[in-house]
């Protein structure tokens, strides 16, 4: 291994790092002079985690010197697992490494999704690109094939924290971990990297995800956001889908653009904005893209190819382009819908003017509020004021990696006791969620052998234990032209309705045999098809309301008590959180929640930070506040309700984000009492 830090060029020193097969890795890149210092940490074998802003190189950064471990220790089989949250950043990421190593190094690279399951052999690979679901059905079922694996890289950390799926995806490394072979040389450790771009409380992520011995390093610095606003008027009567398109039309032809990616913040927003933009657009320079979830893998890989390679185009997506997908350089990035969180709106801003140090962002302004969120949005990303992020122990998730690791068991015929289930876990957590699984049914116990129910055993053989994502996908409407999948979960109910697929609109019709199909005829009416939604509402972050108080030249870490409205500036999660607490000093009244405040018959009890401090530490220590209020926390995963109703409320109850709730009473500096 060989290090030549004193060179003054980032590039020359970056390379002089990588073995002698890697003189061109970053030719692609502009690195950070933050690589240089996490390179040679990872070198080591050091838990990491990565934080720097989108684009900044930092898959390379992790799998450079990755590799250099891999050539180092000599291993002859599959040593790194690189998890990316979803399918289409997996490709992505696929094609660069594949670029990188491809020549010098042929089939050191593979990948293995719901939709590519490309690791035939582990001999000669040194890297798997997976998503988290991919990862558990893998190590579930075939876990031989990790047995040699060293390193676990886990990209886009805040996507996954305090989601369900990133603590599915903490056990799998953990059965990773425990089932790996103990390696030839002492010195070669296994070691977990991360890598995030928008995340507050790092050395506390960093905990949760790599250890107590973790080393954060953090790089780089916000990009400066040109805002600009689209003024459209506000008509109650109009579909406000369509007439964003139509002046976002308007303004795409007059800044004569080549590439503009629009995200809105739900399906059916986005499915609305590409069918009006591309009437709008018909004829134009621009072609129009949808790129989200509904869409088979086919599909959206086909639409990043055409933004990819083509001149100019349109694109409008959900979250599914929100990480670092390849789709050309982005000229501007529209927000056709305001995001809710500040990681979501860093995440969208981040995609466009890769090659510059200026973000050009558009946004709508119908009213007064729109341009005052926008602007709230702006301040907080250029602050640096992040989300307020909540992880907690879910028994749902635990259900999950029991059965998924008791189904194997079942049908390897193998007796799979208590003690052998907490052995190939990696941890004694799952006893709680064991037992209750035994008093449910979910489990028998066959003289020592955990055995699951019939209709789990059916759940597994059929595939549909290794998600923690609620709810099932919908069925797929195939499209007539070539009898082909083209998008799932079309609402049979809006069948006749039109659908924006592949360039032109087309009609969802039921066929004789009762399937869903894309005809070629259109409806007489313009009315879409509705695409079935995955979750409910989000609320709006309490770092945005924040931003929301600075522009109208409020303090928001001042709470102002005004008769009978307590402005708290705390977001509906905390003003609800707060309400709870002062109701049980309240006992058959009621307080109402916004945004801004707490309001009711608040001079009926004394208010003062302290005091709800107090009222905190005695509800969290009583763990007694009402189940209606921990369930508006909750974020349900696909098992709970296969908990029993007691196990079922202990999740819901530590969903209650206490820990966050406090960090925002630290910020507020009094009451005033107008």
């Amino acid at each position: 291994m060989r290090y030549f830090l004193g060179m003054n060029d980032s590039r020359a020193r970056l390379a002089a790092m990588m073995p002698d097969a890697f003189p061109v890795f970053f030719d692609r890149r502009n690195p950070y002079e933050g690589q240089l210092r996490v390179m040679p940490e990872i070198v080591r074998g050091r838990h990491m985690l990565f934080a720097a802003p989108t684009a900044s190189g930092k898959t390379e950064a992790a799998v450079c010197p990755l590799f250099q471990r891999h050539l180092s220790f000599r291993r002859s089989t599959l040593s790194t697992v690189y998890v990316a949250p979803t399918k289409a950043l997996v490709n992505d990421l696929y094609e660069r490494l594949v670029a990188y190593l491809g020549a010098r190094y042929p089939n050191v690279v593979a990948r293995y999704t719901g939709d590519r399951h490309e690791l035939k052999s582990t001999e000669g690979v040194f890297c798997c690109l997976v998503t988290p679901e991919a990862l558990d059905s893998l190590q579930l079922r075939r876990p031989e094939a990790l047995s040699g694996v060293r390193a676990v890289v886990v990209d886009e950390i805040h996507l996954l924290h305090g989601q369900p799926r990133g603590q599915q995806l903490r056990h799998v490394i953990d059965r990773i971990r425990q089932s790996s072979k103990s390696p030839r040389s002492t010195r070669d450790g296994f070691h977990v990297v991360g890598m995030t771009a928008t995340l507050d409380n790092m050395n506390e992520v960093a905990r949760i995800w790599l250890g107590d011995d973790a080393e954060v390093i953090s790089h780089g610095s916000p990009r400066e956001i040109d805002l600009q606003l689209i003024h459209i008027p506000a008509d109650a009567h109009a579909d406000p889908n369509r007439v964003r398109a139509r002046y976002l039309a308007q303004w795409i032809e007059k800044a004569n653009l080549e590439k503009t990616l629009v995200f809105a913040n739900s399906r059916n927003a986005a499915h609305a904005l590409a069918a009006h933009l591309h009437r709008e657009l018909d004829g134009k320079r621009w072609p129009v893209h949808l790129h989200f979830g509904p869409l088979t893998a086919t599909h959206r890989e086909h639409v990043e190819k055409e933004m990819r390679e083509s001149r100019f185009g349109v694109c409008v997506a959900t979250a599914t382009l929100e990480i670092g997908i390849d789709i050309g350089d982005i000229d501007a990035i529209v927000l056709g819908d305001l995001p809710l969180t500040v990681s979501g709106f860093l995440q969208r801003v981040g995609r466009g003017n890769r090659r510059s140090g200026l973000c050009r962002v558009i946004a709508f302004r119908g009213s007064d509020d729109d341009e005052r969120i926008a602007r709230a949005l702006v301040d907080c990303g250029m602050r640096g004021e992040l989300d307020d992020s909540h992880e907690y122990d879910r028994p749902s998730v635990h259900f999950q990696q029991v059965l998924s690791l008791c189904w194997r068991a079942t049908r390897k015929d193998q007796d799979l006791t208590t003690d052998r289930l907490v052995a190939e876990a990696g941890t004694s957590g799952h006893d709680e969620v064991v037992r209750d699984m035994l008093t449910t049914g979910c489990l028998s116990d066959l003289r020592g052998a955990l055995v699951p129910a019939d209709r789990l055993l059916d759940e597994g053989d059929a595939g549909r234990i290794h998600t923690v994502i609620r709810g099932q996908p919908g069925s797929t409407a195939v499209d007539l032209r070539t009898g082909e999948a083209a998008i799932r979960d079309a609402d049979r109910g809006s069948v006749g309705g039109a659908v924006y697929f592949g360039g032109s609109m087309r009609r969802l019709t039921v066929g004789a045999d009762g399937g869903t199909y894309l005809a070629d005829k259109m409806p007489r009416s313009n009315a879409l098809a509705r695409i079935r939604a995955t979750s409910g509402a989000m609320a709006m972050s309490r770092s945005i309301v924040w931003g929301l108080a600075r522009q109208i030249d409020q303090d928001p870490s001042r709470w102002k008590l005004e008769g009978a409205t307590l402005i708290t500036w705390g977001g509906v999660p905390f003003n609800t959180l707060l309400a709870a607490l002062l109701m049980r000093q309240l006992p058959g009244r009621q307080l109402h929640v916004s945004v801004e405040s707490v309001s009711g018959p608040l001079s009926l009890v004394g208010i003062s930070i302290e005091g709800i401090q107090q009222l905190a530490d005695q509800a969290e220590q009583a763990n007694d506040l009402p189940l209606s209020v921990a369930e508006k926390f909750a974020n349900p995963t696909r098992f709970i309700g296969e908990l029993s109703r007691q196990l079922s409320a202990v999740e819901k109850r530590r969903s209650i984000p206490w820990p966050s709730f406090r960090r925002w009473l630290t910020r507020v500096g009094g009451i005033d009492v107008q």
